[in-house]
């Protein structure tokens, strides 16, 4: 019987398992509309599909959706990958990206707090970022992006940034990187095609959620498909 939708963060089931967190911060500004908005929605379905098609996963990631535009809007709180459901979401308003990177690191840090009372193991968490332009909230960006430099430094999260359409900053995006970073890779693909990017971060969580936690660093996450390009 599937789970009546809510906001709030459910329980975290399979206590015995490692768990890897994802947050996947979607830009639902005005500049979304049409079939950029349709092509994300899709992208949530089609990810929540193959979640369910992986069954590790599926016992294993649990999920938080948060929304930005000019507001900040947690749409799905953490929830095991079991429970999830994709959103119905529209575009409108301006882009407060910054604010959003700080919500998910909240979002983050309390599923974390919540695995160690209980004493669930856990994955690095992964932040997926996904927007078409650049952030508007430009006064909290020293502090977003110090912060999201600091974790990734520290190995507290794994930064996956994309860029959708012509129009999105993509060195915006990789500046988030810390400077030492090796490599800070940016996710590009256009505003009429990218619902796949979504299927490929859910089989990377598959992939992630059978690796040795030892060498997490190592992990050959699967081929971007053909519509994603890696760079800057």
């Amino acid at each position: 019987m599937p789970v009546q939708f809510t906001t709030d963060p459910l329980p975290i089931t399979n206590q015995g398992e490692r768990h890897v967190p994802a947050v996947i911060l979607v830009d639902i500004s005005g500049s979304m509309g049409g079939i950029p908005i349709n092509e994300l929605n899709q992208g949530l379905i089609e990810f929540g599909t193959a979640l369910h098609e992986d069954s590790l996963a599926l016992g294993r990631a649990e999920v938080c959706i948060i929304s930005f535009n000019s507001s900040v809007q947690t749409e799905m709180s953490f929830r095991p990958a079991a429970d999830y459901e994709a959103p119905v979401l529209s575009a409108s308003g301006l882009t407060s990206m910054n604010e959003a990177i700080e919500a998910a690191l909240d979002a983050i840090e309390s599923r974390k707090a919540e695995y160690r009372a209980q004493g669930v193991s856990y994955y690095r968490p992964w932040l997926f970022l996904l927007t078409d332009g650049a952030p508007t909230d430009n006064e909290k960006e020293h502090s977003a992006r110090t912060r999201l430099q600091n974790a990734i430094s520290n190995k507290k999260v794994v930064y996956m940034p994309m860029g959708i359409g012509e129009h999105a900053d993509t060195g915006k995006l990789q500046s988030y990187y810390p400077n030492d970073a090796q490599t800070r890779p940016v996710l590009k693909a256009s505003a009429q095609n990218f619902k796949e990017a979504f299927v490929w971060l859910s089989q990377s969580l598959g992939v992630v959620s059978q690796s040795d936690p030892n060498v997490s660093d190592q992990v050959q996450l699967p081929p971007t498909p053909s519509i994603i390009t890696v760079g800057i």
